[in-house]
């Protein structure tokens, strides 16, 4: 059994004991809550050339165009939002809870989704064996007795060049939830077949009587605002197992992976900062932060921050896969190299009637449907007349790594789709540290002094 920081399980229960809990949690509290609305884009391709652009591939390489996908642990909306955004591919999604399945087969009815499939099944009695070009499995793994023994599952499903999405609970972020959560235990005084019911009528009781520190915007006045099974995750989840950065690695190391880079997760897209890389104002501290390998400085990131540090939500590939893995300095030397266009397309919704039921947008929006900001605006608007080091250089930005690489997660992932690579210089070579410093120079050299940044208008 692998390590976790923090455990809050039925301990040396069987893994069919901790299934069975699972499904009568989440049939009882199908998660996540119907959505005021579901979207997608008419161009079929966008999500897919983003998605590969979230690892550094300006080419399609790290996903084909016609991916076989697997949403594992699904919920009630996971695969169905997954197969609007990849219209190309295969989706299956899977899930212990008949209840969330069957929402999710409804909506996706409704909507006509033709590249999906839901089966009713666990992780853990699955025999997929390299099958997926692209797991995604985020919010699941924590929930079982032993997650290394069901990341094992998901590993022997992943094509051996494949792309596993892997989201875990952050030790820091969730200590009020356990504590919580093992307080709820004690009081119904059983370790097994908890009493949904009664615990969640209990712990709306005690958020009421009590002023908790640890849940400051969770009070009285204010516990009706959210949805019950948002409510039934955090305060009376009978298994969950959280993790550091640290303890994260060490379970995917243990199961033959490596961590690749954090995800573009489905909550960031209205952030403006990386939050996984730091800025000190001291210079010898920046260096010396820098100086670490990516995981390294990443798990700085985590337990400094704490509990503001991000979610534990990353893209990880084989350990025996043909892809070598590349910093996030040598994607930025790439980056600096390569030339962009904006995007753009169309977005539709399916937005939500009051009785559930889901109707069609009357006419698309523009997508993206904002504007970048700061330092990625101007370079926005100067995009057309060079290399993106020519062009920063141009804008007398800083070619520092943590600026130009701020950059390119502010303007070249899917959570800000903004540009679109044209070409790629040096095919699929690594770059080292080196070659990021030599490609900064020589952007250095070239002053662009005619380009005029122009106004920007998406709609």
């Amino acid at each position: 059994m692998n390590h976790s920081d923090t455990i809050n399980v039925m301990q040396m229960s069987p893994t069919e004991l901790i299934d069975e809990s699972n499904a009568r949690f989440y049939e009882r509290f199908p998660f996540p809550w119907r959505p005021a609305k579901f979207e997608f884009l008419l161009d079929p391709d966008f999500v897919t050339v983003m998605f590969n652009q979230n690892l550094g591939y300006w080419e399609r390489r790290s996903l084909p165009e016609k991916p076989a996908i697997w949403v594992a642990g699904c919920g009630t909306n996971q695969a169905l939002i997954t197969a609007l955004a990849f219209p190309k591919a295969t989706v299956l999604g899977s899930d212990l809870s008949s209840e969330s399945l069957e929402l999710c087969a409804t909506t996706a009815k409704g909507f006509g989704v033709q590249n999906l499939e839901l089966r009713n099944e666990s992780i853990n009695r699955v025999s997929y064996s390299e099958q997926f070009d692209y797991i995604i499995c985020t919010g699941v793994i924590h929930h079982n007795a032993d997650p290394g023994a069901t990341l094992n599952k998901l590993v022997a499903a992943l094509k051996r060049n494949g792309i596993l999405e892997l989201m875990v609970y952050n030790r820091y972020e969730r200590l009020p939830t356990t504590a919580f959560q093992q307080a709820i235990k004690l009081l119904s005084g059983k370790d097994s077949a908890p009493d949904l019911n009664h615990d969640i009528s209990r712990a709306r009781n005690i958020i009421a009587e009590l002023k908790l520190t640890n849940f400051t915007v969770l009070t009285k006045d204010t516990i009706d605002q959210y949805p019950e099974c948002l409510l039934a995750d955090i305060l009376i989840q009978p298994n969950e197992n959280t993790f550091t950065l640290d303890s994260f690695e060490e379970l995917a190391i243990a199961s033959g992976l490596e961590v690749l880079h954090p995800a573009a997760d489905l909550f960031d897209s209205f952030t403006t900062d990386p939050l996984w890389n730091l800025s000190f104002a001291n210079a010898d501290l920046q260096r010396d932060y820098h100086a670490l390998p990516d995981i390294k400085r990443w798990r700085v990131t985590n337990h400094l921050l704490y509990q503001r540090s991000p979610q534990l939500w990353f893209y990880f590939q084989r350990r025996d896969s043909s892809r070598p893995r590349r910093s996030e300095q040598a994607i930025c030397a790439e980056f600096l190299q390569q030339k962009f266009v904006r995007t753009g397309t169309s977005q539709r919704s399916y937005l939500r009637n009051e009785d559930g039921s889901y109707r069609l947008s009357t006419k698309p929006l523009a997508y993206p449907v904002s504007a970048p900001r700061g330092d990625a605006l101007a370079i926005y608007q100067a995009v057309g007349q060079g290399s993106m080091g020519e062009i920063i250089t141009h804008l007398e930005q800083p070619t520092t790594f943590e600026h130009v690489n701020k950059m390119r997660l502010q303007l070249t992932t899917t959570a800000h789709p903004y540009l679109r690579a044209v070409r790629t210089t040096n095919g699929s070579q690594d770059f080292p540290n080196e070659a990021f410093k030599r490609a900064r120079e020589e952007s250095n050299l070239k002053k662009l002094k005619t380009i005029k940044p122009k106004p920007l208008n998406l709609f």
